[in-house]
């Protein structure tokens, strides 16, 4: 019955219909292998250590190492040839020898046109230098003072140098009259003139001759300008009110419309001389003239204002701020015995306090005759022993130089005064310690650069209306 009771079932055939096949094309097969792209396992790089007791000659090396090892074989690289003119190129070029000056040049010529000729003798780096011009009647020894400012050596017989400068010979002789050379050759001494010449100084600036002395005739025309090896720039400028410079310039007869056209144009260089210098020295041969100190209040006045103008800009930098003014010295020339005298010195800086009162230039600079301890810390031993703060009030840039003559040398003789030489040792001391303040706007300005501000200072103020105007006022 068990047996019965089971039953056997037959597995029947799945009723699921089969799907048909669909055979692909070559086309999607190659689609699909483009698809799916088996991923690339990386391969395992093993890097062996250098061993350290291989030479590093014995090395394997790659094929551009041993490609530049062979070029280097067989010449320079041109690789470091490039690499070098590189270095070439960045390096600066250096500049050419500077040329120092044997004798003046005009800054300003005889027709009062800017002359370029020093350009060559001023340096494009240098910023420490000192610009000192000097401005005075004819005849008041301006070329002097500038000579003795030049000087780097002390001299015990610079009097006798001085004195000696306006010896000339006479050269005026017939065309057939030889007879004056054979003098002349005769009397030469070959041997004594050779000493003569190695111990003679050598004054850059032309000094005043015998002849012109007599015949009123001016030495200067222009402004004169000299570089010392200290980098000190000295300008020479012409006689204010000189009438050679009025019979020179008009071969007419001499008008007042003459006379004032050569006032304007000393004016004129006299307010550029305060436009360009460091230091301007006012020098006079006697106390007092009353024009004069007219004169540089006049020119003070009449000076256009430069920061505002081309002239204070360089490399087109904005021009911002005041004027500067110079140092001004007054300076007495041929002092006599009785100028030394603390009452006389009193006298003098009491005037020159109250006549420049309103005025910018800088009279308290340090270049005393006397120590003002009590105000500006200075320790100047004083020229007299009687000049003091109490004696003859507060000090002002004042220089006394005594008169040059032939026995001035004679220690025994009393001056009341300390030697010329020493004077003249002092007045360079306080000239070349003076504090050379900013000319221009444009910070740190080399010499050159200083030179191109003279020429458009020099255009700015010839284009001024200010003389012109001055001049319709004149008598």
């Amino acid at each position: 019955m068990s047996d019965k009771k089971k039953k056997v079932f037959i597995p029947k055939e799945s009723t699921t219909p089969r799907r048909p096949v669909i055979l692909k094309s070559d086309r999607d097969t190659a689609k699909e292998q483009t698809k799916e792209k088996p991923v690339e396992k990386q391969p395992t790089i093993i890097l062996k250590t250098r061993e350290q007791s291989t030479p590093k000659e014995e090395r394997p090396q790659s094929p551009k190492t041993i490609k530049t090892l062979s070029s280097e074989g067989d010449g320079i690289h041109p690789s470091k040839i490039a690499h070098n003119d590189n270095k070439e190129k960045k390096e600066p070029k250096p500049s050419p020898p500077l040329k120092l000056m044997t004798e003046p040049v005009k800054l300003l010529d005889e027709n009062l046109e800017f002359n370029n000729a020093a350009l060559e003798f001023l340096h494009d780096s240098s910023t420490n230098y000192l610009v000192v011009g000097i401005m005075g009647n004819q005849g008041v020894g301006k070329s002097m003072i500038l000579n003795l400012i030049a000087q780097n050596t002390h001299s015990d017989n610079l009097c006798n140098h001085i004195l000696h400068s306006h010896e000339i010979l006479d050269n005026t002789f017939e065309m057939n009259d030889v007879s004056a050379i054979e003098n002349q050759l005769e009397a030469l001494d070959f041997i004594g003139t050779q000493e003569k010449d190695s111990s003679a100084i050598d004054f850059k600036f032309k000094m005043q001759d015998i002849e012109q002395i007599e015949r009123g005739t001016h030495c200067t025309k222009g402004v004169d300008m000299y570089v010392t090896d200290d980098r000190v720039i000295l300008l020479d400028c012409q006689a204010l009110w000189s009438p050679s410079l009025i019979e020179e310039s008009n071969t007419n007869p001499i008008t007042a419309r003459s006379a004032n056209v050569v006032t304007v144009d000393c004016l004129q260089i006299a307010s550029y001389l305060m436009a360009i210098c460091h230091v301007l020295i006012a020098v006079q041969d006697w106390f007092t003239d009353y024009n004069f100190i007219r004169y540089i209040q006049a020119a003070e006045m009449l000076k256009p204002s430069l920061s505002g103008s081309s002239a204070a800009s360089q490399d087109n930098e904005p021009a911002h701020g005041a004027d500067s003014h110079p140092h001004l010295l007054l300076l007495h020339n041929r002092c006599q015995l009785e100028d030394f005298t603390p009452e006389a010195v009193k006298a003098m800086q009491d005037l020159y306090r109250k006549a420049f009162q309103k005025s910018n230039l800088q009279l308290n600079s340090g270049m005393y005759l006397y120590s003002d301890s009590n105000k500006n810390g200075l320790n100047v031993d004083s020229v007299c022993n009687g000049y003091s703060v109490d004696a003859c009030g507060p000090p002002l840039n004042l220089c006394l130089l005594p008169e040059v003559l032939p026995y001035s040398d004679n220690r025994e003789i009393y001056r009341g005064h300390p030697p010329f030489e020493q004077l003249a040792k002092r007045l360079r001391w306080m000239v070349m310690g003076v504090h050379r303040h900013q000319i221009t706007n444009v910070s740190n300005l080399s010499e050159k650069g200083w030179f191109h501000y003279c020429s458009k200072a020099w255009e700015t103020i010839r284009k001024c209306t200010f003389f012109m105007e001055y001049e319709r006022f004149l008598p």
